[in-house]
């Protein structure tokens, strides 16, 4: 079975564009209290997209989703992250393995959506692969190469992979630092949740929206359009009950803030309550908030007292991402006899939400097109966005960095 080191996408030439936004990035780092935003054309560049590709989603561990999705042995499901297409299996070992998903003969993709399988055949010429990317059958090429010289060179690339708290992340460069020790405080926070040992949902896509894979975190993570945007079916989770966490460059993988509610067990939905039991494991104080963490760059998770709902973000265009739904549970929740409708009602319930922030988002990116798009400083309630700032900066800088010597010995 082959194993990728270093996938990354070639190295791009930096365009004048990109050079001067870079020049710009000094004044969003810092606190809160003294930083800006980004530049508004860092949601809006093509140019800058790219460069985002490899100075981010090369880099960083990038989520794909979460082991609940796939518990038995050859279950599997398919994504593509910026442009990549990824096979998400769980192989006969009962491991996951993120590997490719293209057919290593002609190119042709392997697997549906989702589903389980003893095998990938490819439709085009018959070529097979098991759970774990090793190649099993290669029809009438014994005329050009045997088959046992195929099989150590044309097995599917498995990329470097890591899971936290049951989350699936993946690594294209295979250099990112380790994930989980830089996740430290957010783990402590949410770790009776148990998330690695919930169920999981066949999480719903939507596709096709109009906005920057950044400003889908920042709505997310700031409480400052709460109050004003969900007016009335937010206030059990009021802005002035929310937690901060101090910036930490150490364990810098997540942003996160908590609320605590106005009552017990508090849900995302028109009654404002959870609709199923409260997790086993939750102390009252647990029951009583919902804890909103970004993992960096494209996790986002809300984790309150029946469930964890969660967005996996997957950027297709400076202006247009899609987002996989899912939702977590404990199995006794799911075996509960009404639990499709208490599903249905859960998810339409941050559909709510999610529908009144689509109509801003949609405004905001189209806004950020404006030739005099504004610039702006942050409020006290938009801290997480100063931390997001941080995060990305010291990663644009970080690629910017490494091209240098490439400019300089082509000179």
């Amino acid at each position: 079975m082959a194993q990728v080191k270093r996938a990354a996408l070639p190295d791009m030439v930096l365009d004048d564009e990109v050079i001067s936004l870079l020049a710009q990035l000094d004044a969003s780092q810092g606190d809160v209290s003294q930083a800006m935003s980004l530049p508004p054309e860092c949601y809006t560049s093509e140019s800058w997209f790219e460069f985002e590709k490899r100075a981010v989603y090369d880099r960083e561990w990038v989520a794909v989703g979460h082991v609940g999705a796939i518990p038995d042995v050859g279950d599997y499901f398919t994504l593509e992250i910026v442009g990549e297409p990824l096979l998400v299996v769980r192989g006969k070992d009962s491991e996951v393995r993120v590997l490719s998903s293209v057919c290593r003969h002609r190119g042709h993709l392997l697997g549906e959506a989702s589903g389980n399988a003893r095998s990938f055949t490819c439709p085009f010429h018959g070529w097979s692969y098991d759970l774990e990317g090793t190649l099993t059958a290669a029809p009438e090429m014994d005329g050009t190469l045997p088959f046992e010289d195929l099989k150590r060179t044309a097995c599917l690339p498995t990329f470097r992979s890591t899971i936290w708290n049951g989350f699936i992340f993946v690594n294209f460069d295979g250099e990112a630092e380790a994930l989980a020790p830089r996740l430290q405080g957010l783990t402590k926070l949410l770790e009776n949740h148990r998330m690695e040992d919930l169920a999981s949902i066949k999480p719903v896509e939507w596709a096709g929206n109009p906005w920057n894979w950044k400003f889908m975190q920042e709505n997310a993570l700031e409480p400052y359009h709460t109050h004003y945007l969900h007016t009335g079916i937010h206030d059990f989770a009021p802005s002035s009950n929310v937690r901060f966490t101090e910036w930490n460059d150490q364990d810098d993988a997540a942003i996160y803030r908590e609320v605590q509610f106005t009552h017990i067990d508090g849900g995302f939905n028109i009654a404002g309550k959870a609709l199923f039991p409260a997790l086993p494991d939750l102390t009252e104080e647990e029951r009583s908030r919902v804890v909103f963490a970004g993992v960096m760059p494209n996790l986002f998770l809300g984790a309150q007292a029946d469930v964890v709902f969660y967005y996996v973000i997957l950027p297709q265009a400076a202006g247009d991402i899609t987002l996989r739904v899912g939702v977590l549970t404990s199995w006794d929740n799911l075996s509960i006899p009404t639990a499709d409708l208490l599903l249905k009602g859960t998810i339409d319930g941050v559909a709510v939400f999610n529908e009144q922030d689509t109509v801003a988002n949609i405004k905001t990116h189209k806004g950020l097109k404006s030739r005099v798009a504004p610039r702006t400083r942050w409020s006290p309630n938009e801290k997480t966005l100063a931390q997001m700032n941080n995060w990305l900066v010291k990663r644009y800088k970080r690629y910017a960095a490494s091209l240098v010597p490439h400019a300089e010995a082509a000179e």
